[in-house]
C-alpha cells in the first residue's frame, strides 16, 4: 500500500483523533510547518500493511532519515 486515498486518510485521522481523546488543537505554525518545511522538502508518509492493519511513519527529508 504506497499511499492512503483521501478516504483511507479520513479513516485513520478519525482513529487517530479518537485515540487523542475526540479533539486535537493545531495552530496555524505547525499546520504551516507541516505543509512548507523550512528544508524544501515536504514530508512523505510511508505506509506499510501489517498482519492486522496499517502502520504510518514519516520520512524526512533528509537521506537516511526515518
Amino acid at each position: 500500500m504506497p499511499y492512503l486515498s483521501d478516504v483511507n486518510l479520513r479513516a485513520v485521522l478519525a482513529v487517530l483523533v479518537e485515540r487523542a481523546g475526540g479533539t486535537i488543537e493545531v495552530a496555524n505554525t505547525e499546520l504551516y510547518d507541516a505543509m512548507l518545511p523550512g528544508h524544501g522538502l515536504s514530508e512523505r508518509f510511508l505506509v506499510e500493511e501489517t498482519v492486522s492493519g496499517i502502520r504510518l511513519s514519516i520520512i524526512s527529508g533528509d537521506a537516511g532519515d526515518k
